[in-house]
């Protein structure tokens, strides 16, 4: 097997919850007579957590808030996103089936988001794919974010795993970084329908569709498949 163990990221790897996000976001823009923003640039701004994305999405449409300003606002950010998790929210294709062969094979699988816990927990009950992972550090641990690569590797510690027998599986820039900063291979999954999205980032394999995973992960450890 050439790796038996796996540190996935959740939104935009495993779930889609970018409408969740651009409906809870545009609620709370409106509320302050700002304009909304659209779906395209929330997936773009998504990575660094919540606060950075509200940052961002302010930035577009107004001033600039303080830093205190910027506090009150995420309180509010994270009621309102509370309130609409999971309304359109979905699981990708393949993910579940893709989890199951993985996890039946003896893999073992760990979650690391910028995304609250409380929240990711609920995603990941709500899909029925909790099951399939062993830990989970999220954005408001007390483990630094995404891309500093101290959560991965607490994560391959936790599982007895080894940095040269882990893959990390993300969907953006940020997972890469994290990737490289930790030591350890890095599959990009590109869900954009023009499969464009994260060609010429430099990660180790990119993965047209989730379910492609299996047969990188399961295959010889010196297989040349799956080149980048």
């Amino acid at each position: 097997m050439r790796y038996p163990f796996l540190i996935l990221d959740l939104n935009g790897t495993l779930i889609d919850t970018f409408g969740d996000l651009t409906e809870a976001l545009g609620v709370l823009l409106a509320a302050h007579l700002r304009p909304a923003v659209d779906i395209a640039q929330v997936r773009a701004w998504s990575g660094e957590g919540l606060r950075a994305l509200l940052r961002a999405a302010f930035l577009a449409t107004g001033p600039t808030p303080t830093d205190l300003e910027l506090n009150d606002l995420l309180h509010e950010f994270r009621g309102l996103y509370e309130e609409h998790l999971g309304a359109g929210a979905f699981l990708y294709p393949g993910v579940q089936q893709t989890l199951a062969t993985l996890a039946a094979r003896g893999v073992r699988m760990s979650i690391l988001t910028n995304k609250p816990l409380g929240p990711s927990l609920k995603l990941l009950e709500k899909f029925g794919i909790s099951h399939y992972f062993d830990y989970m550090v999220a954005g408001d641990t007390d483990v630094p974010r995404k891309p500093d690569p101290t959560g991965l590797l607490q994560l391959v510690a936790q599982m007895d795993g080894r940095p040269e027998g882990t893959l990390m599986v993300g969907s953006s820039r940020i997972d890469l970084e994290t990737a490289r900063n930790a030591g350890v291979a890095c599959a990009i999954v590109d869900h954009a329908e023009d499969g464009l999205h994260a060609r010429g980032m430099g990660a180790d394999f990119v993965l047209d569709q989730f379910p492609m995973l299996t047969a990188l992960v399961l295959a010889p450890r010196h297989s040349g498949a799956f080149p980048a």
